[in-house]
């Protein structure tokens, strides 16, 4: 100790020894500066950028403080200095602090200090011995191992001290690290020169770079000013940093303030320290007043005790403010702040939210023209209601009543007529079901009832009668009398089989309607066991139906269509029969219109079009083939691709190919109708319109669409003999068709006398009972020979 004393005292300038410390200082303060900028930086990479500046300045400050104090010795002879030397010195003190700035910035752990410790010592170490051997162009240079190892020993244990106490935050700690840092660098470099015994031998090393003593302080000089310029930096940004962090708290403090939410800042007692804007307004009262309550007493709830038991959060909590009882949201989130537990609670007022869902709910719920409670509202009730019956085995009705004729108003006196006879119909269902039922617009015309009894089904008639009654009343509307009527079916919940939930139920409701419609409208009917039978086996057929496609159970019957000049078969009509296993050969009046209803009608027209076309590739050329088509199959969108691929696929020239539409198919949207005619005349099929003169519009069809021939519907055929009225009929549909030069064709031909009749009336062709009645075609065409003969035993002439 005493020779390391000497050493300081003896050896070195006392005023260099004193600029070398102050150098150091700087240095150390600088870098610790520089190296909290670095921690406050937002971004990894802005961090490492400020680390590595730390650890530059704090190389060059140790570096500096070592030459410094080297311009101080004074070994008693002159005094140079290797410039190499020198320089690499500088920049093993930049390398070694570069990498203990970078493995310090990426996380402050115990076992981080100690490597930070070992790495500032190894590289302080290194610097100053490979520096001291500056020296070698004007001596020679021997170290003592004992004080070279004393020397690293207390550099270590002070650098230990210094990285282990520097903080972020607390100032008493980083006083000791940087009085740690100063001491381990003068023990280093003064018990390191102690160790050095220097033996003035001039030209004992020949060096290419020497530098005098004053050219060293130059560079010492501009290693300190660099320090202080980049203190100047790092004090500057400092200063605008701080500018910047007082502006984001400003704007967050603004942020807080325009929050809706109310938010409190509370300790961990509930008492609260910090509030913004939306809080006081809550509870119309002054932040100061706010300041310093309990939040459980505000709230009227323990948020602590909610935390503690793992709750974040109390939804809908009424909080009292003076008499009312406010519903809000109540949110609590744990703040770190320097373990002093804090809490951030928020308030979110629900008092407009509630009355906005209300007013949704409101709307979801209501049919906004009558009032009434819509299609989701009475699903809703429904769904309840039959939840309730299953648990006390009670019985409860659904009624569903729909307008009669409704487009008819709308269409004859306007829309407003249609929406006031709907608001008359609600107030008197209302009136006739009375309080305890629930009355509801389900859309259009339909409404529906649902009543919490049923045990009574001749009290439900009575009072369904009395509805179809009460709604059949004529309704005023601007002075103008309009007469309306309703149809009513009714179900009652538990009372069959088939009704097993609630949308059974409304289908039973809604088929009692469909028979109460299709007996006459303005009546009412309910679902019992006759209809329920009929249902069920409907619903058999429909399943049947979906089988029968499935595993082709239809076969096609052909009716010959003769030309009653030549008596020539012209063609056949395809007809389709099903061959239903166990009720033999069913035909299609008795299940079309269930195939039409449940949609298989689409497959079942698909497969008569395939079937045809393919049986009549292989008959003569001239002879046609008429296929009808449904209204549901008229209006597919694949019709025209079917048609095309079922003449490509089937040899079939197109021209033998004649579908066959009712005017039903072409009265719902006309212009839809001409365009798929127009796409089907573009394969060269020819187009007929089936049942002429059923329709009230059959005279435009024929002017307005392109059909290649007419057909007189049966009808009028059949009681043409006995009814003049329907002999003119078929007279002048004949007429039209000679006019027009569209051959028309006589249906339902089945005595002499409507034939003789018909062919002296010029009827293009004929086809019915008399002429062969439909059947299969087999390879001989006994079909065709029997139409043949049938036309020619015909004596016009002598009739």
């Amino acid at each position: 100790m005493y020779q390391v004393y000497s050493c300081i005292a003896g050896e070195h300038n006392i005023f260099y020894v004193l600029a070398a410390v102050l150098v150091l200082t700087v240095g150390t303060v600088c870098s610790m500066i520089v190296y909290q900028r670095g921690i406050l930086a937002r971004t990894s990479v802005r961090q490492r950028v400020w680390a590595g500046l730390s650890g530059t300045v704090t190389a060059i400050g140790i570096w500096a403080t070592h030459f410094v104090a080297m311009l101080g010795y004074r070994p008693g002879f002159a005094v140079h200095f290797d410039g190499v030397t020198t320089l690499l010195s500088v920049l093993i003190a930049i390398s070694g602090f570069l990498v203990t700035s970078q493995v310090l910035i990426g996380g402050m752990t115990l076992l981080r200090r100690l490597a930070c410790a070992g790495l500032a010592t190894a590289t302080v170490s290194a610097m100053h011995y490979y520096g001291a051997g500056a020296l070698k162009a004007a001596a020679l240079i021997e170290f003592d191992p004992a004080y070279v190892t004393a020397s690293v020993v207390a550099a270590f244990a002070f650098f230990t001290l210094a990285y282990a106490s520097f903080s972020t935050s607390s100032r008493r700690s980083n006083v000791i690290a940087f009085t740690g840092s100063l001491a381990a660098v003068a023990s280093l470099h003064f018990i390191g020169m102690t160790a050095m015994d220097v033996v003035p031998m001039a030209g004992f090393d020949s060096v290419a770079w020497s530098i005098a003593p004053a050219m060293l302080g130059t560079w010492v000089v501009f290693g300190v000013v660099l320090i202080l310029v980049t203190a100047s930096l790092a004090a500057g940004l400092d200063s605008v940093l701080s500018k910047f962090r007082f502006r984001e708290a400003r704007r967050m403090s603004l942020l807080v303030n325009a929050a809706s939410e109310a938010l409190f800042v509370t300790r961990a007692d509930g008492e609260v320290i910090e509030l913004n804007d939306a809080a006081r307004q809550l509870f119309d009262t002054s932040h100061g007043d706010l300041c310093g309550t309990n939040i459980n007493m505000l709230l009227g709830a323990d948020i602590t005790t909610a935390w503690q038991a793992g709750r974040y959060g109390l939804s809908e909590h009424h909080m009292a403010l003076g008499e009312e009882k406010v519903p809000v949201d109540i949110s609590i989130r744990s703040l770190e702040d320097e373990g002093e537990g804090l809490f951030a609670v928020s308030l979110y007022d629900l008092r407009e939210r509630l009355r906005n869902e209300a007013n949704i709910r409101k709307l979801a719920y209501s049919d906004p023209l009558t009032g009434l409670p819509n299609r989701a509202a009475f699903q809703k009730a429904l769904d309840g209601l039959w939840d309730g019956a299953l648990r006390d085995a009670s019985r409860f009705s659904v009624i569903l009543a729909d307008l009669d004729e409704f487009k008819d108003i709308n269409d004859q006196f306007g829309h407003g007529a249609g929406d006031a006879v709907l608001k008359a119909s609600a107030i008197r269902l209302r009136e006739t079901f009375g309080a305890n039922a629930l009355v509801s617009r389900l859309g259009g015309d339909e409404f529906a009832i649902l009543l919490p009894y049923g045990d009574d089904e001749t009290t439900l008639m009575k009072l369904a009668d009395s509805c179809v009654k009460k709604l059949s009343e004529g309704i005023v509307h601007e002075d103008i009398m309009i007469q309306s009527g309703v149809s009513v079916g009714l179900a009652v919940a538990h009372s069959h089989d088939g009704v097993t939930d609630p949308d059974s139920l409304l289908k039973a409701a809604d088929r009692a309607l469909y028979s109460a419609k299709k007996n006459g409208r303005r009546t009412a009917r309910l679902y019992d066991a006759e209809l329920h039978e009929s249902s069920e086996k409907k619903r058999s057929m429909e399943a049947d139906l979906v089988r029968a496609v499935r595993d082709k159970e239809f076969v096609l019957h052909y009716q010959a269509k003769v030309s009653s000049t030549t008596r020539r078969v012209l063609g056949y009509e395809a007809l389709i029969r099903w061959e239903r296993p166990g009720h033999g050969l069913v035909m299609p009046g008795e299940f079309i219109e269930t195939a039409e209803q449940s949609l298989v009608i689409q497959d079942i027209g698909r497969w008569c079009l395939y079937e045809a076309c393919h049986a009549a590739a292989g008959w003569k050329d001239d002879v046609s083939i008429s296929v009808n088509l449904s209204a549901r199959q008229f209006m597919d969108p694949n019709l025209y691709a079917t048609v095309r691929d079922a003449v490509e696929t089937s040899g079939l020239e197109p021209g033998r190919l004649e579908l066959e539409i009712t005017e039903t198919a072409l009265i719902h949207n006309t212009m839809v109708a001409g365009r798929i005619l127009e796409q089907l005349k573009t394969l060269g099929v020819q187009v007929a319109l089936d049942d002429f003169g059923t329709g009230y519009s059959s005279m435009r069809f024929v002017q307005q669409f392109p059909f290649d021939r007419i057909k007189i519907d049966r009808s009028f055929v059949m009681s043409m003999d006995t009814d003049r009225k329907a002999f003119a009929v078929v007279d002048a549909i004949l007429r039209l068709g000679k006019s027009l030069s569209i051959p028309v064709v006589a249906e339902g031909v089945e005595t002499e006398a409507q034939a003789i009749s018909l062919i002296r009336s010029q009827c293009t062709e004929l086809q019915g009972f008399l002429i062969s009645r439909p059947g299969p075609l087999t390879p001989e065409g006994q079909i065709a020979a029997e139409a043949i003969r049938a036309v020619a035993s015909l004596d016009v002439m002598n009739a």
